[in-house]
Formats: C-alpha cells, structure tokens, sequence
C-alpha cells in the first residue's frame, strides 16, 4: 500500500480528493462525500472544527466545479467503484467516511469495497438524511429532467433560488440532474451488513419519520449503530455544523483505533 505524501497526489487522486490542508502525519482522516449537486470545497469550513491531527479529504465528483468538462456518472455504484479504489492508500490511518444525502449511499458503497478489499475496514460510517438502502423503492415512472427537477425542489436537495437564476441554473443543473437521478434510483432489496459502526444524523424537519429512517441504519451493521436528530431540514448541517462536527469528532475518538487488516 503506497502511503499519500503531504503535497498532494496524482492522477486519479488528483482529480477525485481535495485536502484543504494536508497533514505530515494524521491521527486519522475525515472523507466528505457531497450531497446531489454538490462539491468537495462545500466541507472545507470543517477543517477549523476538526482535531489539529484529523486531515478531512473531500471528495469531487465529476462534472462541476474544477471538473466541469468530465462527464458525470449516471449512478451510486458508478461513482463509488470510481473512488474506493482512491481511498484505499488513505486507510492506513483510521478512515472515517462521511456522507449527505446522496453522499451517505455513495460512502455505504465505499463501506463495502474496502470492507471487501485487503486493505482496513473504514474506523466509522457517518450518514445524514438519506433513508436507509433497503428502505427506499426505486421510482416506477420514467425520470425524465422535470420529473427529476420537481423531485429536488419537493424534497429540498437544492435552492430553489439557484434553480430559477438562468446563469446559475445553466452551471448547476446538470450535475444535479444526474446526481438526484442516481440516487433516486439506487436500491439495494439484500443489502450488505457492514462491520463498521454507523452513525446516522438528520434533520428533524426532513420527513415525517425521521426517528425511524434514522434508526434503520443501525440494521446495516453488525458493529455499534448510533443515531441522532438536530433541529432544522435537510440542511440542518448548515446551521448545526458546529455541533454535527462534535458528534463526528466524539464518535470518531470513540472508534479509531489502528488499522490492522479487516475488524
């Protein structure tokens, strides 16, 4: 396993992870996966709240941002074979994986390969407002773009304000379209059950039943599951990132401990 170098990585490393600030010698890392529409530099504020020895790494799909050109991936699985593989190096100190929305069903698929892999088991799973795989039905109609579009407006996934600026709308909208499209249908009716520990966060307001959606999770692990619900909406972690970010960091000192082969 080739150990990551503080000055950064190349080819695909390069073009999937972003290290806002880099450590010689993490404690551990903190990997980011962004919500449907989102990017990598969403998470950077994190690295203020974070242990001095916690590196956070991003992950930036393809398809917006500085990597606007690249075509997007049409679905969750596309996407996570693309980065397991990335992160594999990383685990050399513990790996925590943290998701939203969509990013929580792209960090479960990560979950699975480097559990499959030679490599560690990810130290902990962070998920937040995404129903559980084996809870969500794939959508019977055809996804067309306005039936996508209306779903994310619905839902919450996006500002509207962004949707009805025709510049903003013209840069935004087709990675949001492709990502809120995989995740609608992504579906997993025998689900793998991770070994590593889950913890699920949401918003409150998000849905009817956010005690329970949360709760499933812990039904994906055969590891400790704990989970937790902050005033607010889908993006509750906006307004509640400071005490999201403590949740993670007490969670994470509870379970990193050194990587030696799989747990």
């Amino acid at each position: 396993m080739t150990t990551p170098t503080t000055s950064g990585t190349t080819g695909a490393s390069a073009r999937w992870l972003r290290r806002p600030r880099p450590r010689q010698d993490p404690s551990a890392r903190l990997v980011c996966l962004p919500h449907a529409g989102g990017t990598a530099s969403s998470y950077a504020p994190w690295t203020a709240r974070l242990p001095t020895g916690t590196e956070l790494i991003g992950v930036q799909y393809p398809g917006r941002h500085d990597r606007l050109a690249e075509p997007l991936m049409k679905s969750v699985v596309e996407i996570a074979d693309a980065v397991a593989p990335v992160l594999a190096p990383y685990a050399d100190r513990p790996l925590f994986l943290f998701g939203h929305s969509m990013g929580s069903l792209v960090a479960y698929e990560v979950a699975i390969r480097l559990e499959a892999g030679p490599g560690p088991d990810p130290a902990g799973l962070f998920v937040s407002d995404q129903y559980a795989p084996h809870r969500s039905t794939p959508p019977d109609e055809t996804l067309d773009d306005a039936t996508v579009e209306r779903e994310a407006r619905v839902s919450g996934w996006t500002d509207p304000a962004v949707l009805d600026h025709p510049e903003l709308r013209q840069l935004v909208l087709p990675a949001l379209l492709a990502d809120v499209r995989a995740s609608m249908t992504y579906h997993r009716a025998d689900p793998v059950r991770l070994r590593t520990p889950i913890a699920a966060y949401g918003g409150r307001g998000d849905s009817d039943d956010v005690p329970g959606e949360l709760a499933a999770w812990g039904e994906l692990t055969s590891g400790r599951a704990v989970w937790r619900a902050f005033e607010g909406d889908h993006f509750y972690l906006r307004a509640r990132e400071a005490e999201l970010v403590a949740d993670i960091v007490a969670r994470m000192s509870d379970w990193g401990e050194a990587p030696v082969g799989h747990r």
